[in-house]
Protein backbone atom coordinates (compact mmCIF):
# COMPACT_ATOMS: atom_id res chain seq x y z
CA UNK A 1 0.00 0.00 0.00
CA UNK A 2 1.03 3.70 -0.41
CA UNK A 3 1.10 4.16 3.63
CA UNK A 4 3.62 0.59 3.59
CA UNK A 5 5.85 2.33 0.77
CA UNK A 6 5.55 5.90 3.12
CA UNK A 7 6.43 4.39 6.41
CA UNK A 8 9.94 2.39 4.52
CA UNK A 9 10.79 5.97 3.20
CA UNK A 10 10.05 7.60 6.45
CA UNK A 11 12.40 5.04 8.56
CA UNK A 12 14.93 4.30 5.82
CA UNK A 13 17.92 5.33 6.53
CA UNK A 14 19.41 6.71 3.11
CA UNK A 15 17.10 9.48 2.43
CA UNK A 16 16.11 10.44 6.31
CA UNK A 17 17.75 13.64 5.32
CA UNK A 18 14.04 15.09 4.62
CA UNK A 19 14.93 16.58 1.22
CA UNK A 20 12.93 18.04 -1.53
CA UNK A 21 13.60 14.98 -3.12
CA UNK A 22 11.45 12.97 -0.95
CA UNK A 23 8.84 15.03 -1.45
CA UNK A 24 9.36 14.20 -5.48
CA UNK A 25 9.85 10.52 -4.51
CA UNK A 26 6.62 10.57 -3.04
CA UNK A 27 4.45 12.55 -5.55
CA UNK A 28 6.17 10.11 -7.84
CA UNK A 29 4.99 7.20 -6.04
CA UNK A 30 1.27 8.53 -5.46
CA UNK A 31 0.87 9.34 -8.94
CA UNK A 32 2.22 5.75 -10.21
CA UNK A 33 0.41 4.02 -7.44
CA UNK A 34 -3.06 6.02 -7.34
CA UNK A 35 -3.44 6.98 -11.21
CA UNK A 36 -3.32 10.76 -9.85
CA UNK A 37 -1.67 13.12 -12.11
CA UNK A 38 0.03 16.61 -12.33
CA UNK A 39 -2.03 19.48 -12.81
CA UNK A 40 -1.62 21.92 -15.47
CA UNK A 41 -3.00 24.85 -13.55
CA UNK A 42 -0.98 24.09 -10.39
CA UNK A 43 1.01 27.45 -9.70
CA UNK A 44 4.07 26.79 -7.34
CA UNK A 45 4.29 30.23 -6.32
CA UNK A 46 2.38 31.90 -3.71
CA UNK A 47 1.98 35.41 -2.95
CA UNK A 48 3.95 36.78 -0.14
CA UNK A 49 2.26 38.61 3.00
CA UNK A 50 2.30 42.52 2.25
CA UNK A 51 4.47 43.85 5.45
CA UNK A 52 3.79 47.17 5.41
CA UNK A 53 6.06 48.74 7.89
CA UNK A 54 9.02 47.92 5.31
CA UNK A 55 7.49 49.89 2.69
CA UNK A 56 8.37 53.69 2.40
CA UNK A 57 5.93 56.46 2.59
CA UNK A 58 4.32 56.14 -0.75
CA UNK A 59 4.41 52.93 -1.19
CA UNK A 60 2.40 52.59 2.40
CA UNK A 61 -0.02 55.57 1.66
CA UNK A 62 -1.22 53.71 -1.19
CA UNK A 63 -1.66 50.32 0.11
CA UNK A 64 -3.50 52.23 2.82
CA UNK A 65 -5.81 53.87 -0.25
CA UNK A 66 -6.66 50.46 -1.58
CA UNK A 67 -7.02 48.99 1.60
CA UNK A 68 -7.51 51.26 4.96
CA UNK A 69 -6.62 47.96 7.12
CA UNK A 70 -3.48 48.21 6.16
CA UNK A 71 -3.29 51.80 8.46
CA UNK A 72 -4.89 50.27 11.27
CA UNK A 73 -2.03 48.59 13.97
CA UNK A 74 -2.86 45.60 15.55
CA UNK A 75 0.53 44.40 17.23
CA UNK A 76 1.93 48.07 17.90
CA UNK A 77 5.35 46.23 19.00
CA UNK A 78 6.12 44.82 15.68
CA UNK A 79 4.07 46.90 13.74
CA UNK A 80 1.44 44.35 12.26
CA UNK A 81 -1.58 45.93 10.43
CA UNK A 82 -5.07 44.53 10.11
CA UNK A 83 -4.42 43.95 6.44
CA UNK A 84 -1.45 41.79 7.32
CA UNK A 85 -3.26 39.60 9.65
CA UNK A 86 -6.43 39.27 7.18
CA UNK A 87 -4.05 38.60 4.73
CA UNK A 88 -2.40 35.75 6.70
CA UNK A 89 -5.83 34.32 7.39
CA UNK A 90 -7.40 34.73 3.69
CA UNK A 91 -4.71 33.28 1.77
CA UNK A 92 -4.33 29.97 0.48
CA UNK A 93 -3.30 27.91 3.71
CA UNK A 94 -4.26 30.22 5.65
CA UNK A 95 -3.51 31.15 9.52
CA UNK A 96 -6.77 29.15 11.64
CA UNK A 97 -5.26 29.86 15.24
CA UNK A 98 -3.18 32.40 16.89
CA UNK A 99 -0.09 30.97 16.53
CA UNK A 100 -0.95 30.22 12.76
CA UNK A 101 -0.94 33.88 12.82
CA UNK A 102 2.25 34.33 14.75
CA UNK A 103 4.19 32.43 12.19
CA UNK A 104 3.14 34.00 9.22
CA UNK A 105 2.99 37.81 10.10
CA UNK A 106 5.05 38.04 13.65
CA UNK A 107 1.82 39.47 15.46
CA UNK A 108 2.43 39.13 19.12
CA UNK A 109 6.62 38.40 18.90
CA UNK A 110 7.37 42.16 20.14
CA UNK A 111 7.99 43.65 23.42
CA UNK A 112 4.43 42.67 24.81
CA UNK A 113 4.77 39.23 24.27
CA UNK A 114 1.19 39.65 22.28
CA UNK A 115 -0.46 41.29 26.02
CA UNK A 116 -1.61 44.02 23.88
CA UNK A 117 -2.70 42.57 20.77
CA UNK A 118 -3.90 39.04 21.11
CA UNK A 119 -7.89 40.57 22.05
CA UNK A 120 -7.94 42.38 18.56
CA UNK A 121 -6.29 39.79 16.24
CA UNK A 122 -8.77 37.03 18.21
CA UNK A 123 -11.91 39.52 16.98
CA UNK A 124 -10.10 39.33 13.40
CA UNK A 125 -9.94 35.34 12.89
CA UNK A 126 -13.21 34.64 14.26
CA UNK A 127 -14.60 37.65 11.89
CA UNK A 128 -12.63 36.02 9.12
CA UNK A 129 -13.22 32.67 9.76
CA UNK A 130 -16.19 32.27 11.04
CA UNK A 131 -14.81 30.62 14.31
CA UNK A 132 -16.54 31.54 17.25
CA UNK A 133 -14.30 33.55 19.79
CA UNK A 134 -14.35 31.35 22.15
CA UNK A 135 -13.14 28.25 19.87
CA UNK A 136 -10.06 30.43 18.80
CA UNK A 137 -6.99 28.41 19.41
CA UNK A 138 -3.47 28.95 20.69
CA UNK A 139 -2.25 26.03 18.49
CA UNK A 140 -4.70 23.29 17.91
CA UNK A 141 -8.12 21.67 19.73
CA UNK A 142 -7.90 21.97 23.63
CA UNK A 143 -5.21 24.95 23.14
CA UNK A 144 -8.56 27.52 23.35
CA UNK A 145 -7.38 30.93 24.22
CA UNK A 146 -11.02 31.81 26.55
CA UNK A 147 -13.29 29.55 28.58
CA UNK A 148 -16.75 29.62 29.44
CA UNK A 149 -19.80 31.15 27.92
CA UNK A 150 -19.73 33.95 25.56
CA UNK A 151 -22.11 37.02 27.40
Amino acid sequence: SIYTDYLILVYDKRIADRSPAIGEYLAGMIEEKAGFGKNPNFNPVRKGIVKAARLNTEERAELIRKNPAYGAIVCRCETISEGEIVDAITRTLGARSMDGIKRRVRQGMGRCQAGFCTPRAMEILSRETGIPITEICKNRKGSEMIKGEEA
